[in-house]
């Protein structure tokens, strides 16, 4: 049935994906993670740094999917890179407060990433799989 689903209403569906796992993010990080800082170990202002970017991200791919822009490569690209950049500066945290995080903080994020990545692999299926142009 998803897959239906996302077949039926591609391209601009990813965009959908897109904000729900931004939306996930932001909820864990603001109901989860912050109430639960102590045993995570990640310092606030990094956090509240990651709950931003990620409601950006949010924001934008929200937009993206009730716009359905007609040059929606253009946008999938950008969505692309603002995950990529978003674990990057996860990653950078990471390294960062690396004796400062206990191990099921390190968990959580790695295990983010590793969502992330599926999720830009998947995106990136989508842009490379259209026969559109990207200025179509």
């Amino acid at each position: 049935m998803i897959k239906k689903l996302f077949k039926h209403f591609q391209p601009h569906t990813v965009f959908f994906l897109d904000a729900f796992g931004a939306s996930i993010s932001l909820f864990v990080l603001f109901a989860v993670i912050v109430p639960f800082q102590y045993i995570i170990g990640m310092p606030m202002d990094a956090l509240y740094n990651l709950g931003i970017f990620a409601g950006v991200l949010f924001f934008y791919s929200n937009t993206c999917f009730i716009q359905k822009p007609k040059q929606w490569k253009l946008f999938l690209v950008g969505v692309i890179i603002g995950n990529l950049s978003y674990c990057g500066l996860s990653m950078f945290f990471l390294i960062k407060y690396w004796n400062e995080i206990q191990t099921i903080g390190a968990y959580y994020f790695i295990w983010e990433k590793i969502v992330i990545l599926a999720i830009v692999s998947y995106e990136g299926y989508i842009l490379t799989k259209s026969k559109e142009s990207l200025k179509a």
